[in-house]
């Protein structure tokens, strides 16, 4: 009997044993963050290219932070930060170090992954790259700020690429950060511009935004956009500034679920629909149809534009379940377009401006933008415009009156030599008729 009760206690141990680890791991789990923004690219979008995701030259924040192959920026970051403190030397590091002390737990919790890294470590890191950025973007608006031998702004091929490193989803610090650094280095009754209008400023020919003629024109742009989003990070300020100016209030009645493709530019046109350029006014996103034209604003496609959308599309992936604008755009694009000739109708109508070089390496930037990237269906922004489209596409009468017009009528010279022709047709057939009467 007793044997039996041993046996039983040995074979309960390991189970209890199971169980405590189990439960200690479940203790040691950190609660979720509601404040979560920054994230680690998905891997099956990384598989589409890795590279665009990838920094160049700079680290920001802890996602890439300690890499081999980014260390040799580190001095130039501390460079700017001296810059950064002998200008505003009314206030000391100490002063920085302990705003972002107050404000690391929020900083930690923007992250979506644990940041193993001690509290010093972590705050150096965080006070060299969030000064480091604001002395950047203060020296773009104010070249006189920049030293003689600035080894950045001097050389054009290196902000293009500090620029670009600083649009990647995974190397961004949270924008509160930089908004309470740039507080404390500017009150706000000594600086005209906020640290939002700056940056608008440094990012706009990333930006497909309205055209911005003045400096109160690009501040109240800021204050628009500061009242209606709260601005994650520089990814972020990306997207809402390429988003209409008022977005659409039937989104949520009429935008229905992707059940349906449209035709492509070439295919649309030869139904009659006509491509119009948007104003200058009008933002990215502002895309209009109406009876039969369909307006879209311009689009300047340069070499970091892949990059750009590349990393907007991973962040609405990760962060927006119903607000998937960007994702939507591309999708909308990469319909109408399929081959050159569906590029050659956006440039010719001034819709694409394109420095990549020939009309191919368009159609395969569209093509290959949402390669493993999920589309959620539901609430799709353009489904009024698809809708709108493939309605008009499917009356007849539109794809005749097209095919008169472009074969018969596409120039003035073709025009009158229709026209001639049926008069000599009409004269022809009036002719044989009165012939055909005289004979009786």
């Amino acid at each position: 009997m007793d044997g039996t009760s041993g046996l039983e206690v040995e074979m309960h141990q390991p189970y209890e044993k199971v169980a405590t680890h189990v439960e200690r791991m479940l203790e040691s789990l950190t609660p979720l963050s509601t404040e979560c923004c920054i994230y680690r690219v998905p891997q099956k979008l990384r598989k589409a290219k890795n590279e665009a995701y990838e920094p160049r030259l700079l680290s920001i924040g802890p996602l890439h932070y300690g890499k081999k192959q980014l260390v040799a920026m580190e001095e130039q970051k501390l460079r700017y930060l001296q810059n950064f403190r002998s200008r505003f030397d009314q206030k000391s590091l100490k002063e920085y170090v302990e705003i972002i002390s107050k404000l690391e737990r929020n900083i930690r919790d923007s992250y979506s992954e644990s940041v193993e890294l001690s509290s010093e470590d972590f705050l150096r890191m965080i006070l060299v790259d969030g000064c480091f950025i604001i002395e950047v973007i203060l020296c773009s608006y104010y070249p006189d700020l920049r030293e003689s031998n600035d080894r950045i702004y001097n050389k054009p091929w290196l902000i293009t690429d500090v620029r670009r490193d600083m649009t990647l989803l995974e190397n961004q610090l949270p924008f509160f950060l930089l908004q309470s650094l740039y507080n404390l280095a500017l009150p706000e009754h000594e600086n005209d511009c906020s640290f939002l209008t700056f940056s608008i400023e440094f990012f706009k020919d990333c930006l497909q935004m309205p055209e911005i003629k003045s400096p109160r024109e690009m501040n109240e742009f800021a204050t628009k956009i500061s009242s209606t989003y709260k601005v994650e990070h520089f990814v972020d300020l990306l997207r809402v500034c390429q988003l209409p100016s008022s977005l659409r209030s039937s989104r949520d009645q009429s935008n229905k679920r992707i059940n349906t493709m449209i035709r492509t530019a070439t295919q649309l046109r030869e139904a009659g629909v006509s491509f119009e350029l948007g104003s200058k006014e009008k933002p990215l996103l502002d895309i209009d149809y109406r009876d039969g034209v369909l307006e879209i604003p311009k689009l300047i496609l340069a070499d970091t534009c892949e990059s750009l959308f590349r990393n907007l599309i991973a962040f609405e992936q990760c962060h927006y379940r119903e607000d998937t604008y960007l994702t939507d755009y591309i999708y909308l694009m990469d319909h109408l377009i399929n081959t050159s000739k569906d590029v050659d109708i956006l440039v010719n109508k001034g819709i694409i401006d394109n420095w990549l070089g020939d009309n191919v390496a368009v159609t395969d930037l569209f093509n290959n933008l949402l390669i493993n990237a999920t589309l959620w269906g539901d609430n799709f922004y353009f489904a009024g415009i698809f809708e709108g489209l493939n309605a008009y596409c499917d009356v007849p009468w539109h794809r005749w009156k097209a095919t008169l017009r472009h074969d018969y009528f596409s120039s003035p010279w073709r025009g009158a030599s229709t026209i001639a022709a049926v008069i000599l047709l009409l004269l022809t057939l009036i002719q044989t008729i009165f012939s055909g009467m005289s004979a009786k």
